[in-house]
């Protein structure tokens, strides 16, 4: 409940000074509580005071608002709300402002059930806002905090307004400059539902609700209910904005809490994860404000300091380690290069079978317990045939290897559209094996994996692909391989998907697909509209890896894509009559220096990759390059890639194709990245943006970043965090010079230095004071002559002091 407040308090300096920017300061001492917060403290009250059926909610909502609302006249009712609560005359007045949807998110902390937050939120609605388009503003609101503190992610609340609310069909930038005040709820709600859909965590939904302008209190407001109940408030937020609340404000807070308690925010290095705070509101000590605020605060921080059990919570980092303990169990009979073809796959087989089990009882809740309906396939994403569920493997006690390969290869012969090949391209695990897997061994591996549920309603970040890289790291330090093969750091990948910024409805590809991180940042950055089914492609080389990523992208949402296993250089699978298909955005993270790769072959390709020529077999970079470039659609084609820095100034052939690459005048952007922030390599990689249609005062011109200085360090690898792409990314939208950091180059400028791209022949840097010899010999010894000075006065207070003899 402490979002909504959160949202009202940031936001309410805002509201007659809009701010069109994410970039302020969050709380300072010009914040302020206004009525969003009041009123949405008083629905919680009426909550607390109604009977337990809520059949007389609609007038204890009315007594609440007026008996809490009325001290204080001056915090921005709106005209008719005012007059309503200092009347005895408590009709409605069939109002469709948004204060009906900014005092409604402790509905969706109270209800047990979609119907329920329904139901709630329209009885303290109607009282005033009998609006069909008031109850519709409040009862999305309520509906989606409910969503958010059941476990849903992201998309599916989304999916879920877009269905029965309002269309979410635009996004805060594209009417962030346009968007004025407004107090209706079609015109607020949605757009706070977008803040909080767009949002990365609690601080960030806040900030987008209020970059946008408009209403920023009450946007801020709505925005942080939902946010609280998805990801939690950060303690030291909670802390902070408790101190803007009366003693009357924040006793009913904290007996809310007490009833209906808070959830904390933990920003971990995996992402954002919710967890409960149980024992915050029961510990709190009533008696007057100072007490109250003392002991609220205590007990966040010990909510704080005890969150590392997150009993409710499947984070990235607890996964990991789980099923990295499941290595321990294969230990011995199963050779450290192994892990990964039996942890994966048996992670996929209970994570479906979780996932079937939430979409059963979803089924099971919304027709009364009808089982016959609850298997009906259109309740599931996939099928479990009959014996090819977890459950059915845990209760085998014999021959378990059997029944594990049965169950897989059942679920893929179920699903030929979608699930054809995820287990069985794990060809290098033999389950059977008893002289390697005796039954007892894999009774102990499905135990061990039945101690945790990994369905969608067990995590509140991206669990999967997180522990993933996880283990991928880990299974590389044991192998001694590289890891940068399977996967790319995630702040690079979104680094090139903001780059390429794949809009609605455009085609996305990856020649290079790994376990599918790019296509999945993509889909995320389209927020997961529908018009991206279809439009995913993606080619692997590795069969296990290209399995990897179809499962992943199943989990995640992502429906109707393409990824293919096979050499995309030898072999490209996407054609077009007998011609390379073509795509809006073509994005990957290619084999650094590819050798035996496929020269001879394509120095006559038949689909006429080779356009500026034919790489040595030595080194396929450019080949992946021009395989890229021809993949992008003529007229919208854009494309990010990844390559060792080497490709910007070698000689040889690469250097006739790289000045063919200049002349284009297809390259838009060069970005230098530090060494080491590809894992396992200390190789100093670049991006390169291209695009068929540069914007005209892009023509002619090469944006060079040089980003070697923007990172964080860490002990064992190097870390490009948000904050560091966002300065990347910044560079890249102003396209300007920037000493030391950025050149924009024009074409003649690399022609006259034979075509090297080196990023360094270019950047202008800081002019270096130059002292001359005489003052430094003069400031050495002037420092030395202090030196023994100070030396012989340490000798005289010693002596003075009987530490030494003379």
């Amino acid at each position: 409940m402490i979002g909504a407040i959160i949202g009202d308090i940031v936001g309410s300096r805002f509201e007659w000074d809009n701010h069109r920017s994410k970039n302020f300061d969050f709380l300072t001492y010009k914040c302020f509580f206004t009525d969003d917060s009041v009123m949405s403290l008083a629905i919680c009250d009426a909550l607390m005071s109604c009977k337990r059926d809520y059949r007389d909610l609609g007038d204890q909502a009315v007594k609440s608002m007026q008996v809490i609302g009325r001290p204080y006249p001056n915090c921005g009712y709106g005209g008719m709300f005012y007059k309503w609560m200092y009347s005895d005359t408590l009709e409605p007045y069939n109002s469709f402002g948004n204060g009906a949807a900014m005092r409604v998110s402790a509905c969706g902390y109270v209800a047990n059930s979609i119907e329920e937050a329904k139901l709630l939120s329209h009885k303290v609605t109607a009282v005033t806002h009998n609006h069909p388009e008031g109850i519709k503003g409040a009862e999305a609101t309520a509906v989606a905090v409910f969503l958010a503190r059941s476990g849903k992610n992201i998309l599916e609340i989304r999916d879920y307004i877009d269905k029965y609310y309002y269309p979410m069909n635009f996004s805060l930038d594209g009417i962030r400059e346009t968007y004025q005040f407004n107090e209706t709820c079609q015109e607020t709600v949605p757009q706070a539902l977008v803040a909080f859909f767009e949002s990365s965590n609690f601080e960030d939904a806040i900030r987008n609700a209020v970059s946008i302008g408009g209403d920023s209190d009450t946007l801020a407001a709505i925005t942080g209910g939902v946010a609280e109940a998805y990801y939690g408030a950060p303690t030291h937020i909670r802390k902070h904005a408790l101190t803007f609340l009366d003693e009357r404000l924040l006793r009913i807070l904290l007996e809310f809490e007490n009833l209906y308690p808070a959830k904390m925010e933990k920003v971990q290095s995996s992402g954002s994860v919710s967890i409960k705070e149980e024992s915050a509101g029961a510990k709190i000590k009533t008696g007057g404000r100072e007490e109250m605020i003392q002991s609220a605060m205590d007990a966040a921080d010990e909510a704080l300091n005890n969150s590392t059990s997150e009993p409710e919570e499947t984070t990235s980092q607890k996964l990991f380690s789980h099923l990295f303990e499941a290595c321990n169990i294969l230990r011995g009979p199963i050779n450290q290069d192994e892990y990964k073809s039996y942890v994966t796959p048996i992670l996929f087989f209970k994570r479906l079978s979780d996932v079937y089990d939430e979409e059963t009882q979803a089924a099971l809740e919304e027709s009364g317990g009808d089982e016959e309906f609850a298997s009906f396939p259109e309740n599931h994403r996939f099928i479990i045939p009959d014996g090819c569920h977890w459950q059915d493997v845990r209760e085998v006690s014999e021959n378990v290897g059997v029944a594990i390969v049965k169950a897989m290869n059942g679920i893929e012969r179920a699903n030929p559209d979608t699930l054809n090949g995820v287990f069985s391209s794990f060809d290098d695990a033999n389950w059977t094996d008893k002289t390697k897997l005796s039954d007892e061994r894999l009774k102990d591996l499905v135990e061990h994996m039945s101690e945790i549920k990994v369905g969608n309603s067990n995590y509140s970040a991206d669990v999967m692909g997180d522990s993933y890289e996880f283990l991928i790291k880990k299974f590389a330090d044991l192998s001694k391989k590289n890891a940068g093969e399977f996967y790319t750091p995630r702040s690079i990948i979104k680094l090139l998907v903001m780059l390429l910024a794949p809009q609605v409805g455009e085609s996305v590809y990856d020649p290079a697909a790994g376990t599918g991180g790019m296509l999945i940042e993509a889909i995320h950055y389209m927020k997961g509209d529908k018009l991206t089914y279809g439009r995913i492609y993606g080619q692997e080389k590795n069969l296990a890896t290209s399995a990897i990523a179809r499962m992943n992208l199943f989990l995640h949402g992502a429906k109707e894509f393409k990824v293919t296993q096979g050499d995309t250089l030898r072999s490209p699978n996407y054609l077009e009559g007998g011609k390379l298909k073509t795509f809006d955005c073509v994005i990957a993270n290619p084999p650094f220096s590819l050798k035996n790769w496929g020269a001879e072959q394509f120095s006559s390709d038949i689909y006429g990759r080779n356009i500026w020529g034919s790489p040595t077999d030595s080194n396929g970079d450019f080949a992946w390059l021009q395989h890229m470039v021809k993949s992008m659609d003529p007229n919208t084609g854009r494309c990010a890639v990844v390559l060792p820095q080497g490709v910007l100034f070698r000689g040889g052939k690469e250097g006739e194709i790289r000045k063919q690459l200049v002349e284009s005048d297809k390259l838009e952007c060069i970005i230098t990245l530090v060494g080491g922030v590809f894992y396992s390599t200390g190789v100093s990689a670049c991006i390169l943006l291209l695009n068929n249609n540069k914007p005209n005062k892009h023509k002619g011109r090469i944006c060079m970043i040089d980003a070697s200085s923007i990172y964080t360090p860490q002990r064992a690898q190097n870390i490009m965090f948000e904050n560091d792409i966002r300065k990347v990314f910044d560079y890249y939208t102003d396209y300007e010079d920037v000493i030391e950091h950025v050149k924009i180059v024009n074409i003649d400028d690399i022609r006259g230095k034979d075509y090297t791209l080196a990023i360094n022949k270019y950047i202008e840097k800081k002019e270096q004071e130059t002292v001359p010899p005489a003052e430094v010999r003069r400031e050495y010894f002037e420092a030395f002559d202090e030196m023994v000075a100070a030396e012989e006065e340490m000798m005289k207070l010693l002596l003075a002091g009987g530490y030494i003899n003379e």
